[in-house]
C-alpha cells in the first residue's frame, strides 16, 4: 500500500508577500509632527526677527525724514516705494495724534469744574491740521471713552443768543460703545453739564459757555 503523501501548498504565482508596516508608519508619523513642530517653532522666530527689522526700519524712516532727508532717498535706500515710505510717516502721524489726544482728553476729564471743549479748540491745543481729524481720532481711540468724547462739541452748536451749545437731543453720527446706549445729551446730564433753557422753537439743553473752553490757548494750558 502506497503512503499517500502530503506537501504544503505552495504560494499561488503572483502572490506578493505584504510586509508590516504598522511599527514604520508610526515612526514616519511621529517624525513628521516633530519636524512640523520644529518648522512651525522656527517660523515664529523668524516672523518675531521680522518685525523687529520693520519696526527698527521704520523708526530710521521717521528718524530720516525729521532730520530733512526726502522720501524717495529713503525709499532708495529701504528698496521701499516712495508711496510706502510716505504710509510709514502717515501711521506715525496718526499714532501720535491719538495719543496726543487720549492724554488731552485724560486732562480735560480730570479738570474740576467739568467743562466741554470744540474739536477746532482741541485740533489746535495738540496740534492736528483740522477738527475733523480730532473728530477721527476720538471715534477710532479705545484710549478714549465715548462718554468722554461727549464733551468735544460742534462750534456751530453755539448760540449767543441763548448763551451757550444747544446739545442735540437725537444725534446719529455719534454713539457710545459696546452696551452703553447714552446718547450725547444723556452723557452730559450726567455730568451736570447741560442746563435746560426755552428757545423760540421750544425747551432746549444746552452748555453754557463758561463751560465750554472754546480758545485752544486756554485749552493747552489745561491739558499741558
Amino acid at each position: 500500500m502506497t503512503a499517500a503523501t502530503t506537501s504544503s501548498a505552495s504560494p499561488r504565482a503572483g502572490t506578493v508577500r505584504v510586509p508590516d508596516v504598522s511599527a514604520r508608519t508610526g515612526s514616519d508619523a511621529a517624525e513628521v509632527l516633530n519636524h512640523l513642530n520644529t518648522l512651525a517653532a522656527r517660523q515664529q522666530q523668524l516672523q518675531d526677527q521680522l518685525s523687529t527689522l520693520r519696526d527698527e526700519r521704520d523708526d530710521l524712516i521717521l528718524r530720516g525724514l525729521a532730520s530733512g532727508l526726502s522720501s524717495s532717498e529713503l525709499a532708495e535706500k529701504a528698496q521701499l516705494t516712495g508711496a510706502r515710505v510716505r504710509a510709514i510717516a502717515d501711521a506715525a502721524a496718526d499714532s501720535s495724534a491719538r495719543e496726543r489726544v487720549s492724554q488731552a482728553m485724560t486732562k480735560l476729564i480730570e479738570h474740576e469744574p467739568a467743562i466741554c471743549t470744540t474739536y477746532g479748540a482741541l485740533a489746535e491745543a495738540v496740534g492736528i491740521g483740522s477738527a475733523k481729524g480730532v473728530a477721527s481720532s476720538l471715534a477710532t481711540n479705545p484710549a478714549v471713552p465715548a462718554r468722554a468724547g461727549a464733551r468735544v462739541l460742534l462750534l456751530r452748536w453755539a448760540n449767543p443768543a441763548l448763551g451757550g451749545y444747544i446739545i442735540p437731543s437725537e444725534e446719529p453720527s455719534w454713539q457710545t460703545q459696546g452696551d452703553d446706549t447714552a446718547s450725547r445729551l444723556e452723557c452730559l446730564q450726567a455730568e451736570h453739564l447741560v442746563v435746560q433753557v426755552t428757545s423760540p422753537n421750544g425747551p432746549v439743553w444746552l452748555v453754557p459757555f463758561d463751560r465750554v473752553v472754546a480758545d485752544a490757548e486756554a485749552l493747552g494750558s489745561i491739558i499741558s
